[in-house]
């Protein structure tokens, strides 16, 4: 805990984010029960999925709260969907949505998951298979972004972790963002990078500071801050 509080002040983290992230530690203990449920439900949806590794079934519970509050029909965009669990647990716990998951399938985190990348987009491809309200779109993000003309209510941010990627992966989003709508960036306490400039929350933050009071944090966990637009 003091690792990653401290880790948060290196990155230069509002002090209200700290509190935020601390708060969280302590309402989960009141949520273990639901948290739990939560989790084994979106496990089981996995049982006969191909799956190599798997980092959802945690953020299962804050998904299911937050994403609960806005429009049952959203579109929902994924930066970075590796075997497409987490578009799987939106398709079927909300099934009105219309969800697009764009990933290029490529290594880019460096020393990071042993994994072929070839085998993983194969994965999404079977697992994904049955969900009408899933679209893959094959490409980079950057490329994405430079030709997209939808607006989305929800946008998770799980791509490439290096900071620079994940500042421009926020701002873009940031624009293809409905008003109300919620931004969700992954990995938001991850210091794999020795640098800490070069990390995710570094990036969040610097671009938290770049749109000023337009937004409100709605919840800091280990992994993921959830950030709402509440101006244009």
């Amino acid at each position: 805990m003091l690792k990653k509080i401290f880790f948060l002040f290196k990155s230069k983290t509002d002090i209200q984010i700290i509190l935020l992230f601390l708060f969280q530690k302590i309402t989960n203990i009141f949520h273990k029960k639901k948290i739990k449920m939560e989790k084994k439900y979106f496990l089981n949806l996995l049982l006969n999925l191909k799956i190599s590794a798997e980092f959802f079934s945690v953020n299962t519970y804050n998904f299911y709260i937050h994403l609960s509050s806005i429009k049952k029909n959203f579109k929902y965009l994924e930066i970075g969907s590796f075997e497409g669990g987490s578009a799987i647990y939106i398709s079927t716990r909300f099934n009105e949505s219309k969800i697009y998951c764009v990933d290029n399938w490529i290594r880019t985190e460096d020393g990071y998951l042993k994994i072929d990348f070839n085998d993983v987009e194969k994965n999404f491809d079977f697992n994904t298979k049955q969900y009408s309200n899933i679209l893959k779109i094959k490409r980079s993000s950057d490329n994405f972004f430079l030709n997209n003309l939808i607006y989305f209510d929800v946008i998770y941010v799980d791509g490439y972790h290096k900071a620079s990627q994940v500042y421009k992966d926020c701002m873009n989003s940031w624009k293809t963002l409905n008003l109300n709508g919620i931004l969700i960036c992954d990995d938001y306490i991850w210091n794999h990078y020795v640098e800490i400039k070069d990390n995710p929350c570094f990036a969040v933050n610097s671009f938290l500071s770049k749109i000023k009071k337009n937004y409100q944090i709605l919840q800091v966990s280990n992994s993921q801050i959830f950030i709402k637009k509440i101006k244009n």
